[in-house]
């Protein structure tokens, strides 16, 4: 039967006890997960405290361990986000058939450079972790270094046993290449050398990239 038309208000049911409603706007994935590359960039892990990436997500203090289960895992899904996706483009640079070895490992190291500069918070986490040690810089070797330094070593190799490329360790040409990628962690620094960096970033890298390959490369005679 319903109330009489001017009688008083019916009162909402009652919550029962348990986790506090969560707010409908919540972002997309997509969107969480680059606020929290960002968050993570610019407070480092240990200054990201839970209550200031909730603030800066736009959710609730429960959100990220609801969702991830600790803000561990929350850094892990940002970083597997940014890293896959990385990954993925040296990956079809690597397999490009058909392309002369030396010219293949000039294009993925500019591969390499570029994606960082496209998403310069990437590299400032890992300057980051790389900087303190830590099991999430462990994580981040072995999902995604690794395999991307035992995908490139065979052509390294090649190139190696041809006198095309010099005889240096494989780590010391993997850290030269990844070295060069602090530039997006130092820009106030670099932008303090000269204006190369402002006028054209891409250019800048692309021109990091020559100088690496180009200390590894062996000049033909004559």
């Amino acid at each position: 039967m319903n109330p009489p038309a001017n009688g008083p208000p019916t009162k909402p049911p009652a919550r029962r006890p348990g986790r506090p409603a969560q707010p409908t706007d919540i972002p997309a994935e997509s969107e969480i997960l680059e606020r929290g590359l960002a968050a993570f960039a610019e407070l480092g892990y240990e200054g990201a405290s839970v209550r200031e990436l909730a603030r800066r997500l736009g959710v609730s203090h429960n959100f990220i361990n609801d969702r991830y289960g600790s803000k561990e895992q929350f850094w892990r899904a940002v970083i597997d986000r940014s890293m896959t996706a990385q990954v993925a483009r040296l990956g079809a640079v690597l397999n490009v058939p058909g392309e002369d070895e030396l010219a293949r490992l000039r294009e993925l190291v500019r591969a390499f450079h570029q994606a960082n500069i496209a998403e310069p918070d990437l590299p400032r986490i890992l300057k980051y972790e790389s900087i303190r040690g830590s099991n999430r810089l462990d994580y981040v070797f072995q999902h995604y270094l690794v395999p991307v330094r035992d995908a490139v070593a065979p052509l390294v190799e090649s190139l190696v046993a041809q006198g095309r490329v010099q005889p240096f360790p494989l780590d010391l040409m993997v850290y030269a290449v990844i070295a060069m990628t602090s530039v997006n962690a130092e820009v106030p620094l670099v932008t303090l050398l000269g204006d190369s960096f402002a006028t054209d970033p891409s250019g800048f890298a692309a021109m990091l990239s020559d100088v690496v390959l180009d200390g590894l490369v062996v000049e033909p005679e004559g």
